[in-house]
């Protein structure tokens, strides 16, 4: 018997399975337990919470939607990251503002960053609707720098994106936020009585396996195999959105844009892609932080 553990995250489904350490299975070999080192133990949270993360960003989120990277003009670079985090807030409320009168909910996640030499910039991801220009709204409530973008694809899983927005959590003063309009993805648990689960695993009709997303491993703490991957819903066309809608991927990627001016985060990031609940407040009415929290089954990567 063991456990099957199951992400719904609209289009993609999350699938783990393993054997509870407390009773095992008959018939399933087990190998040697060990305690995790500290290093492993810091390297798994941090896998967790990415995980948590690209989750959060597959479930709300999705083609066509926008990456957002705003910097500022040298003259108008905040001096701390309370007051970086503060502008930004202020953006944010000024987004909201915008989504309103069209009738639409803003719904975002972000990170603000410190860089090595101080500089401070914002990534956010937020929902780009059909008939909104986000773009021409982005672009008037941000007014201390310039405003980069780059559409967001569905191949990959966003996991790629998951990492670029947690980079910069070591960094001093960095912080996280969402909007609490956010679908929350939770697990759905079920016993399932089996010796083992199928390797390759199968899959329900219409849905097909992201084969780069198979992992098979041991668990060092239990001494038990486990198993994790992801699956997609299988769609007549190549695009979820229907060829006429803006959202596209030929429209996200027409709508690449880097505005000249003298402030400059390097290259624009185009086509970013990769293969429970904690929130802190902060403070404006959809702030929260996005907290780690460990697995009740310490596995990875």
């Amino acid at each position: 018997m063991y456990t099957k553990v199951t992400y719904d995250l609209g289009e993609v489904r999350e699938i783990q399975k393993y054997i509870p350490g407390n009773y095992g299975a008959p018939g399933c070999a087990r190998e040697r337990k060990r305690k995790r080192t500290p290093a492993e133990i810091k390297a798994q949270n941090e896998r967790n919470k990415r995980r948590k993360v690209q989750r959060l960003i597959m479930a709300n989120f999705g083609e066509g939607d926008l990456h957002v990277t705003l910097t500022y003009r040298k003259e108008e670079r905040p001096e701390t990251a309370e007051m970086a985090n503060a502008l930004r807030a202020k953006f944010l409320s000024e987004l909201r503002k915008g989504f309103k009168k069209t009738g639409v909910e803003l719904k975002y996640i972000g990170v603000t960053e410190i860089g090595s030499r101080g500089a401070a910039h914002h990534h956010i991801i937020v929902n780009n609707p059909e008939g909104m220009d986000v773009i021409k709204l982005i672009q008037k409530s941000w007014k201390h720098g310039h405003a980069y973008y780059s559409a967001l694809y569905e191949d990959g899983e966003f996991e790629q994106l998951a990492d670029y927005l947690l980079k910069g959590e070591s960094d001093k003063g960095a912080s996280y936020t969402r909007s609490r309009n956010l679908k929350i993805p939770e697990p759905k648990r079920e016993l399932v009585r089996s010796k083992r689960w199928k390797d390759p695993p199968t899959v329900p009709k219409g849905w097909e396996i992201i084969k780069e997303t198979v992992f098979n491993g041991i668990n060092p703490v239990t001494g038990y195999p486990y198993q994790r991957y992801m699956m997609r819903r299988i769609h007549d066309s190549q695009h979820l959105h229907s060829p006429n809608n803006q959202r596209t991927g030929k429209a996200g990627r027409d709508r690449d844009i880097r505005p000249g001016g003298d402030n400059s985060a390097g290259p624009v990031h185009k086509d970013l892609q990769g293969k429970d609940r904690g929130k802190r407040e902060r403070g404006m009415d959809e702030d929260s932080w996005i907290s780690a929290e460990p697995y009740d089954t310490p596995f990875g990567p």
